[in-house]
């Protein structure tokens, strides 16, 4: 395992993010955002007064407006999700202003799962998870920051891998990438569903 910078874009297998999808799938949060900043905006000049509860509301609304376009930014500008090739096996783990990504030779991996997650009322996602070798796993966890780690030990709790890709905005189904991944994977590497 190799802590990298970013995922390769020329590898045999390259999963990327769907620009127009995320864009999309954004648009709705960041035009409710920009629509209560230019509202707050009118009610401080109605009212006059920048630190009351309009200018409170605007700024917060700002702030929001700003973490949104970041994740967004962080979503379709910072590289590929995933790739792959006979010898290794890149997974950006995160970053929100640069590119957070590992590197893993296939003897680290043990099993590739496709998981679906069961949200609230009829709410499902599709995550491809990584379970990693127990050295590997414990490296990883001293490797990254804080942050990163923390959603790291989320994902293992849920997953029980501290590695997963989600289908959202992605310009390729799971499954495709379960298709691409088996021909370079070693064969004792599993391949599961869930």
């Amino acid at each position: 395992m190799q802590r990298t910078s970013r995922v390769p874009d020329d590898a045999t297998l390259v999963v990327r993010t769907d620009r127009r999808s995320a864009v999309r799938g954004q648009l709705l949060t960041l035009s409710m955002f920009a629509v209560t900043v230019l509202v707050a905006a009118f009610g401080v000049a109605a009212t006059g007064t920048p630190l009351g509860v309009w200018g409170v509301v605007g700024v917060l609304c700002l702030a929001g407006w700003v973490l949104e376009v970041l994740s967004l930014r962080s979503e379709v500008a910072l590289g590929p999700a995933l790739a792959a090739d006979d010898e290794h096996l890149w997974v950006r783990t995160g970053g929100f202003l640069r590119p957070t990504s590992v590197r893993l030779d296939w003897p680290e991996v043990r099993g590739i799962a496709l998981h679906t997650w069961h949200g609230r009322r009829t709410s499902t996602a599709r995550y491809l998870t990584f379970d990693l070798v127990e050295p590997v796993r414990e490296a990883l966890a001293g490797a990254l920051d804080g942050a990163q780690d923390r959603r790291m030990r989320r994902l293992a709790s849920g997953f029980g891998s501290p590695l997963a890709i989600s289908e959202q905005y992605k310009d390729t189904s799971l499954d495709e990438v379960i298709r691409g991944l088996r021909p370079l994977a070693p064969e004792r590497v599993r391949f599961t569903r869930d």
